[in-house]
């Protein structure tokens, strides 16, 4: 870790950006993953921009996941079905995470420009598969028009091209109008999956038509048939040829009337390209005047020429049946799973003391509010007495002027000397304004019981500091300019915390928060990252982080190097030692032997700390 400021600080800024959009965030070890719940960031102790960037991005698409996708909709099998409606539901979430929070527009584009550069993001080329072509222009196309990625359109373009010499005109003429449907027609992760289906289905037609419309050629018999029989076969031809033509005009969306009957089949939007339905059936009666020469001729070498000039395949079946039969190892993979990749960390980059994740502690509201009542009546004189103290340090004070109403007497000599500053006037300080957070330690050892002199036994240590906690925290909460916070740690495990009272909240609706069990290390280094964490949040200019142990962190030289992070950003840091020395972690620090003065000794400390102001 280095020696800057916390606010830029990664699991910092991760935190607050996972708090931002309400979700949790932790950061630990070398992968980055999301388990629908929560997300995983590796423990990154750099100061890469561009490494930041990438995981930001990644951080934004995640959560839109976690804030509106349904994880409970299964895809099927087909790998084609799931990898295209991923791809649509990406644009979707974005687009909507958007509207929330307009700054990850730009945050996404970010990351999906620095992928570009590094080759995450290319364009298809016709010789790809199928499955691959269609994804990567359905992802590609989208996120350049709906999310505003414009640096994607150049692939677009070369992408598309790689489309219309694979795909029937036809069917690319019906994608580019179901596509239009995204992002206003598209609600939930289920209209996602409709419109998918409706692709697919599209497909499907696709190559019944394209069965439809191939023809046997003449049999080597055809001479030594009669006359009659040769008529029959010319009137059955006849009206074979008839429906080609019709189906022929299906399948590339040329005949009004026929595509007006097919289910489903949506007119492409005007998006300056030129395609709409009209202009195709100029082209063909232009390019192909005569079906009885020029089509059997491009029939016999297995081509058709477009109005474009491009050459298209004339028998599409194989190749739409090897687009429905695709694999995972046939498209390219997901972006935001090659931006996982990315961030993964080398062993010798982690860093092992990181932010934990801030956990609800168990509940017990019998048992809090037995407490609150307790703490409560001593609460309010407490409360009282501090109020008169902060409001004796924020009342008005003298300062000496060149004019008022009311002369100092004591100053009068100095007009002698030239000396005009004689008047007093009044001036007022502000509030202490002030966010202070204590962390409690729950270790193994806090289960110790305390005995006095005559050796009794007077209980456990955490019940103890759980029961001054709450008092203090009673007391601070009606102080104006003061904001209270808790959080005792480790929580169910080493890298996890409980949030006992977040800033802002009331003591009385928490109460039940107070009733926990000691158990685990003291891993005080994570814990100090959470509450610094939590006070960076709050909009105080005086932050105060307090620390009450009974024991030394599992980790010293960590603990010391994150109190001077927190030093060096503007955090008071104070060290309550139950029963233990703590001076060597915190320069201001009190040692607390005595657990029946602990509540007293506690509103001494922060009657000190409040008038510090």
């Amino acid at each position: 870790m280095r020696n800057k400021i916390l606010q830029h600080a990664f699991p910092i800024v991760a935190a607050a950006i996972g708090n931002r959009f309400g979700i949790k965030v932790q950061v630990g070890g070398d992968q980055a993953y999301t388990n629908g719940k929560s997300i995983q960031l590796p423990a990154y102790a750099g100061d890469d921009p561009d490494y930041q960037d990438v995981a930001w991005g990644l951080l934004a698409h995640e959560a839109a996941h976690i804030r509106y996708s349904d994880f409970s909709i299964a895809y099927g099998p087909s790998v084609l079905r799931r990898r295209l409606a991923g791809a649509i539901e990406d644009v979707r979430i974005e687009h909507e995470l958007a509207k929330d929070f307009p700054g990850t527009r730009l945050t996404l584009r970010t990351v999906i420009e620095n992928m570009i550069a590094k080759g995450g993001f290319s364009a298809a080329s016709a010789e790809d598969h199928p499955a691959n072509i269609l994804v990567g222009y359905v992802l590609k196309s989208l996120r350049a028009r709906v999310l505003g990625q414009a640096a994607l359109q150049p692939l677009v373009d070369q992408t598309e091209i790689a489309l219309r010499a694979t795909f029937p005109k036809g069917a690319v003429i019906r994608l580019q109008g179901l596509l239009s449907e995204v992002p206003e027609g598209l609600r939930s992760e289920q209209d996602c999956l409709s419109l998918t289906d409706r692709i697919l289905t599209m497909i499907e037609q696709e190559v019944e038509q394209q069965k439809q419309n191939q023809q046997p050629a003449p049999s080597s018999t055809e001479e030594n048939k009669s006359d009659e029989e040769k008529q029959d076969d010319s009137d059955q031809a006849d009206q074979a040829d008839n429906s080609t033509d019709a189906n022929a005009a299906d399948n590339f969306g040329q005949d009004e009337d026929s595509s007006a009957s097919m289910p489903e089949i949506d007119q492409p939007s005007d998006d300056g390209s030129g395609c709409n339905l009209t202009d195709e059936q100029d082209a063909v009666e232009q390019d192909v005047p005569d079906v009885d020469t020029e089509g059997k001729q491009a029939e016999a070498s297995g081509t058709l020429q477009s109005d474009d000039g491009e050459t298209e395949a004339h028998d599409h079946s194989q190749i739409l049946e090897t687009l429905l039969n695709a694999r995972d190892g046939d498209i390219d993979q997901d972006v935001f799973e090659t931006i996982k990749a990315a961030l993964t960390l080398a062993q010798d980059s982690v860093c092992e003391q990181v932010m934990p994740l801030g956990n609800e502690p168990p509940l017990d509201e019998r048992a809090g509010l037995n407490l609150f009542t307790k703490v409560q009546s001593e609460s309010v004189k407490i409360r009282a007495a501090l109020q008169g103290l902060v409001q004796s340090q924020t009342m008005n004070r003298t300062q000496h002027s060149n004019r008022g109403r009311r002369i100092d007497g004591k100053r009068l000599h100095h007009l002698s000397l030239g000396e005009t500053k004689v008047f007093q006037r009044s001036t007022i300080k502000a509030s202490p304004n002030t966010a202070i957070h204590l962390l409690l330690d729950k270790s193994e050892s806090m289960s110790y019981p305390i005995v006095d002199k005559l050796g009794n036994q007077l209980g456990s240590r955490l019940p103890i500091a759980l029961e001054a906690s709450l008092a203090l925290a009673l007391a601070l909460e009606g102080l104006s300019g003061v904001n209270p916070g808790i959080t005792a740690f480790p929580g169910g495990n080493d890298e996890s915390v409980y949030r006992l009272l977040e800033h802002g909240q009331r003591v009385r609706s928490r109460a039940g928060a107070f009733s926990l069990s000691a158990s685990g290390s003291t891993p005080m280094t994570e814990a100090i990252w959470f509450g610094a964490a939590s006070l960076l949040r709050c909009r105080e200019p005086r932050k105060v982080l307090m620390v009450m142990t009974d024991g030394q962190p599992n980790d010293t030289l960590s603990t010391l190097e994150i109190l001077q992070r927190c030093r060096d950003s503007g955090i008071e840091t104070v060290g309550i030692g139950l029963g233990i020395e703590v001076s060597h972690l915190f320069p201001m620090a009190i040692v607390i032997n005595d657990f029946r003065e602990l509540r007293s000794q506690l509103f001494d400390l922060s009657k000190s700390v409040l008038l510090a102001a």
